[in-house]
């Protein structure tokens, strides 16, 4: 399949939806928007929780704007974009048709610019649904791995070991990026006791290509649900697909091409409520094929709770970690390829109205760098989301 045959299936999808469906009197238009403000303690805490374009959920101020229009019947599109103080001008976070053919069936069609149809972290990206303040590590920090080069050796590959997330000037690759959406079409839905979303993608989970397709090939993922009784929820998560931009090709082993190293991915989520209480995970493994380093593997996952008062305040908490594989160097016979990381943040958590939220909390990231003492960096913070 060509790369550029995802986006212009999703840009086909649209068009014949938007025809096909029957014409409505007056198309119906609807904007809102969410203003979040932070104030941190630690300026290498908030570049800890950096995501890719430069802004972070900890900034002292980001505005999010949302249009939603129902255009026919069944037939719904939706935009989004983000103000920042980050690095790169004011973009679509998100643009796509979403086709719903059957009334009062839990089944629907989407395309162009879309959110991830795997995990569960995606409604909880917006401050107004998260229970904490961070983006897990999962979907927000950046490993050794860089997008646009090929090290040449597991020496080249550790020696940048602990720097992906700190580094601004190189694209280092994160497990899933929840801050930057593909371009593709998906279908998702849910038949009781069942969920399940199945999507095509320009780029990977790590390194998405909505823009012209750099990366030669397309992502396949998908997910499937179980809701067995009220309250409990469980899934199974996988994408495969390729990850290396095209003008890598030149420098891969002879009779090599981009298309033949793969980024795969396996997550599992689980969630249960039981009245104030609220309890959710998701693990998730990823390999990369490289051409020089072998198969590099991460293992990574969070699990969180909250506890909801009745007067609106809550309290909640994330414990979080990433595993890496071990590798073979000149010097050692094994060791991790990246440097290992813990998280945990606690939150204080107020609504004060139906559009405003409040929340006091502490975040403690631990780095382990290999043969070295280990790392710690607190976070202080107070945030605000407003939602109009």
């Amino acid at each position: 399949m060509s790369a550029r045959r995802p986006a212009a299936a999703a840009a086909a999808l649209s068009l014949l939806l938007a025809g096909a469906a029957p014409a409505i009197a007056q198309p119906e238009w609807r904007g809102r928007g969410l203003l979040d403000l932070a104030l941190v303690s630690s300026l290498e805490g908030r570049e800890l929780n950096r995501l890719t374009h430069g802004d972070s959920n900890f900034d002292p101020y980001r505005l999010r704007l949302f249009l939603d229009a129902q255009v026919a019947p069944g037939l719904e599109l939706h935009a989004q974009t983000i103000f920042h103080e980050g690095m790169t001008a004011i973009q679509a976070d998100a643009a796509y048709a979403l086709w719903s053919p059957w009334a009062g069936r839990d089944l629907a069609f989407e395309a162009g610019k879309i959110p991830w149809p795997i995990g569960t972290y995606a409604p909880r990206a917006y401050s107004d649904q998260n229970w904490l303040q961070a983006t897990p590590l999962l979907y927000q920090y950046r490993t050794c791995l860089p997008w646009n080069e090929l090290p040449a050796s597991t020496d080249e590959l550790v020696a940048n070991a602990g720097q992906g997330q700190l580094d601004t000037d190189t694209p280092y690759l994160p497990v899933v990026d929840e801050r930057w959406w593909d371009v593709g079409a998906a279908f998702l839905g849910s038949l009781a006791p069942l969920e399940f979303s199945a999507g095509i993608v320009q780029g990977s989970p790590s390194w998405p290509s909505p823009g012209p397709d750099n990366t030669p090939g397309h992502s396949v993922l998908g997910r499937v649900g179980l809701v067995p009784v009220a309250g409990v929820r469980i899934g199974v998560s996988a994408a495969d697909g390729t990850w290396m931009p095209e003008f890598l090709a030149s420098g891969l082993p002879t009779g090599r091409e981009v298309r033949d190293y793969h980024e795969q991915t396996l997550m599992v989520d689980a969630e249960l409520t039981r009245g104030p209480f609220e309890v959710r995970g998701e693990f998730a493994r990823r390999r990369w094929q490289t051409a020089y380093t072998g198969d590099l593997e991460v293992d990574c996952g969070y699990a969180e709770a909250r506890w909801m008062h009745s007067s609106g305040a809550w309290l909640a908490f994330r414990g979080e970690a990433m595993r890496f594989s071990d590798v073979a160097t000149s010097t050692v016979s094994a060791r991790p390829w990246d440097d290992r990381v813990d998280r945990r943040e606690g939150v204080l958590g107020l609504r004060v109205s139906r559009e405003v939220r409040a929340k006091l909390g502490m975040q403690r990231t631990l780095r382990y760098p290999y043969s070295a003492e280990r790392l710690h960096t607190d976070l202080w913070f107070a945030g605000l989301g407003i939602r109009f």
